[in-house]
């Protein structure tokens, strides 16, 4: 479909008001739109725009999202000795490194520092653990959220406690923002999510680096943004 048949889309969408959630979960705000437009994943093939992604969000409620994950090359000391010195022992009984660090040090004494040529990771011992070049954190971001088409719906609870939707604002944001990612890493709404512990072998398990922003931040984080609803 065109951007304008979605657009024709989402106004349909709108009229019906509130409308019942397909699933019971968490999920249900992603499903039930993605079921409403006919699509069978979080991604829309529009000829003039190519594959972009779509998220949904509730009005009243703020959590974080990934926008990607970056590890590569980027750590100054080993992961494995990263965790035996900061870490802790998490429910398994293992070693690991699970959390949220901004630019405020958190209780393992992390936190980033922000400069015009890189972001940077450090202990409050003032260990450098790991650095991002802006300008690679910028091509990462760009390659892997180019665009993205954002719906907005407020919630409500039915007589049988199942939640409603009413999908009634959407934007479509495009070219991300090398200025708004910093800015929003410096304030605090972006942070990086670790996500590592160590196997019972000695090696590193990681999930990946995450970059998270909370959802309400989202479109600060792109140069272009488009009403679509």
């Amino acid at each position: 479909m065109t951007l304008k048949e979605f657009k024709n889309k989402l106004k349909a969408i709108e009229k019906q008001g509130f409308i019942r959630s397909k699933r019971k979960n968490n999920t249900g705000i992603g499903y039930t739109l993605e079921t409403l437009l006919d699509i069978k994943e979080n991604n829309i093939k529009l000829p003039d725009l190519g594959k972009i992604e779509l998220k949904s969000k509730r009005k009243n409620v703020s959590t974080f999202v990934t926008m990607f994950t970056f590890n590569s090359g980027v750590w100054k000391i080993h992961q494995s000795d990263v965790i035996k010195t900061y870490g802790y022992k998490d429910k398994q009984k293992r070693k690991a490194l699970k959390c949220f660090v901004r630019v405020t040090p958190n209780a393992q004494g992390l936190y980033l520092k922000v400069t015009k040529q890189a972001l940077q990771m450090y202990h409050t011992d003032k260990t450098l653990i790991a650095e991002w070049d802006a300008i690679s954190l910028l091509q990462y971001f760009s390659a892997k959220l180019p665009s993205l088409i954002l719906v907005l719906a407020d919630t409500r609870r039915d007589e049988n406690d199942r939640e409603e939707f009413h999908y009634n604002e959407a934007y479509l944001l495009k070219t991300p923002s090398k200025t708004g990612l910093l800015k929003l890493i410096e304030q605090g709404f972006v942070v990086v999510d670790l996500r590592m512990h160590l196997k019972s072998s000695g090696g590193v398990r990681n999930r990946g680096t995450a970059f998270r922003v909370e959802e309400k931040n989202l479109i600060q984080c792109f140069t272009e943004k488009i009403k679509l609803l």
